[in-house]
């Protein structure tokens, strides 16, 4: 099991990185500008590391009989590489924006001294490829002494991993420098020369403060092994702080998008209230705003804004709860209607992968929610007309007796219901939620602890991942944020009744936080089939709904 390490200065840049290189998205990454650059691809040893322990703040591996120290500085563009010893290692070098696969018109240029490596690195246009921009990073390597040797040769690295989940391309030219000589190095990237000596220097001179800095944010007493992943997921879902709030995922979903913020932001909301509320209100800003790329005008589940306004309903002042009620009123002007029910374009809704275009359980759910939410702020007890109106047809339309459709007209079973249930459960009565949980859990059942995207039976169900090829995402995959939120859903419905799915859920999510994947994250998604960490290594809503399924079944050991 390739395990990786995961660390990260809670401002976008971050270091993922395994026992050996088999992705193109592993190695030292710097956020600059808004733009995710990969820089180092490997400090090489020759040797892979036999053991690593995690710190969450920190990862320690050991390698010919060396220890190896890896960290951030928080919050600034500066990776610490300490050894226990002074000790020669590789310096391979891959600098790229992250997406941005070019080979040719690369170089590099290397000045060294005794204390300081600067690395310059210009991109420029090739004939032999397609144009895109160009662009130049510089890079500073400090050590009070520090010796290097040039090796200065390109070799083809190949990405197994890549491969495995049909993301081209599957080989690069990557640079190994040359070979370093030292015992502990700061290392920072910046646009310009000055501004990456000037960043390391600084942060050197900072050194132990910044260490101990990392080390508070980590700290946390543990004993079991949930409360162990709890806390690996609260320092992961925080890790993934940048530009004022949380990116999707890492290494390669490094941006902030609506519907991925309001599902996780719950998770912060005990540890980060004012982050929280902050993320929250950007997106309830931006509903009606006219801003080009104003996510939240752009997908059908924008009714999640009013779902976490919720959460935070006793810390909104009044202004803020006006400015709400104003919201909803657009939010529900702004919903298309047909056959009374609210409906979304293709590729719409989180299953983004498929078209399921028309009234999907989920999104009538929303704007039940939203109403649900006005209802609160006016202080109204009764239904209001259009939400009692939506809930009748709704149950009319996807309510078979059985269970709920996920469509109307469309009798599939996927776990979409489970949103359905977590945002609006006065939907249905309790006795009808059972019946319908009683008749889709073995439908989309997984063995070891997790639910398909689709009905197992349904000819369109893949039981392994196919990766950046669309096929398995949600017609098999199974999600850990879905699978999370279901585990909340049946606990909060009857916790007995349901106990043994409640339990093998979070026995799953929780193994694959600590010993799978990326150690002390929680990834995208796995196979049907069997339990593995698939798709982006550290996901956010992944972690922020494994916190929230702590909490909720806290009484547990």
């Amino acid at each position: 099991m390739n395990t990786k390490l995961f660390l990260s200065n809670h401002a976008g840049s971050f270091c993922l990185l395994g026992t050996e290189t088999k992705s193109k998205y592993e190695g030292l990454f710097f956020l600059l500008d808004g733009k995710m650059y990969k820089t180092i691809a490997d400090f090489d040893m020759k040797k892979k590391p036999k053991a690593m322990v995690d710190e969450l703040w920190r990862t320690i591996r050991k390698r010919n009989g060396i220890l190896e120290h890896l960290w951030f500085a928080p919050e600034q563009p500066v990776f610490f590489y300490e050894l226990s010893k002074e000790t020669e290692f590789d310096l391979i070098l891959d600098f790229k924006e992250n997406y941005d696969n070019r080979e040719w018109g690369r170089s590099y240029e290397i000045e060294k001294n005794d204390k300081m490596i600067v690395i310059r690195y210009n991109k420029k246009n090739d004939n032999r490829e397609q144009k895109g921009k160009e662009y130049e990073l510089w890079m500073a390597i400090f050590s009070p002494k520090i010796e290097y040797k040039d090796i200065n040769k390109w070799e083809q690295k190949k990405y197994p991993e890549d491969k495995e989940r049909n993301s081209p391309p599957y080989t690069r030219w990557v640079y190994r420098a040359g070979t370093i000589k030292a015992k502990k190095t700061a290392i920072s990237c910046a646009k310009t020369k000055e501004e990456a000596i000037k960043t390391v220097l600084n942060a050197w001179i900072q050194k132990d403060k910044l260490a101990k800095k990392a080390a508070e944010t980590a700290k946390a007493k543990t004993r079991t092994e949930l409360q162990k992943a709890k806390k690996c997921a609260e320092y992961s879902l925080l890790s993934l702080r940048a530009e004022g709030g949380i990116f999707a995922g890492l290494p390669w979903f490094h941006q902030r998008w609506a519907r991925d913020e309001l599902i996780s932001v719950k998770g912060i909301l005990k540890t980060k209230p004012d982050l929280a509320k902050k993320i929250i209100f950007n997106w309830l800003e931006k509903l009606n705003s006219n801003l080009p790329g104003t996510l939240t005008e752009k997908i059908a589940d924008s009714g999640l804004v009013f779902v976490r306004l919720q959460d935070i309903l006793r810390k909104m002042d009044s202004q803020e709860k006006m400015f709400a009620l104003a919201k909803i009123d657009y939010f529900l002007r702004k919903q298309k209607i047909q056959n009374r029910l609210i409906i979304n374009e293709a590729k719409e809704t989180w299953m983004d992968s498929i078209p399921r275009q028309g009234a999907c359980i989920e999104i009538q759910a929303l704007t039940l929610a939203a109403c649900k939410l006005a209802r609160k702020l006016k202080k109204i007890k009764k239904p209001l007309k259009i939400e009692k109106a939506l809930k009748k047809y709704v149950i009319k339309e996807f309510w078979n007796g059985l269970y709920l459709k996920d469509r109307a007209g469309d009798d599939t079973i996927r776990p979409n219901i489970f949103i359905a249930a977590y945002v609006y459960p006065e939907l249905l009565s309790k006795k009808q939620w059972i019946t319908c949980f009683d008749n889709v859990l073995p439908k989309l059942w997984l063995n070891w602890g997790g639910l398909s995207t689709i009905n197992k039976n349904d000819p369109r169900f893949c039981k392994e991942h196919t990766g950046e090829n669309p096929k398995s995402y949600h017609n098999g995959d199974s999600w850990f944020w879905i699978n999370n939120l279901t585990a909340i859903v049946l606990n909060k419905f009857d916790k007995k009744r349901y106990k043994d799915y409640i339990k093998q859920i979070l026995k799953a999510s929780t193994k694959e936080i600590l010993k799978m994947g990326a150690i002390g994250n929680h990834c995208e998604l796995s196979s049907a089939k069997t339990l593995k960490s698939q798709g982006c290594l550290v996901q956010a809503w992944s972690a922020a709904t494994y916190i929230e399924l702590v909490d909720e079944v806290k009484k547990w050991k």
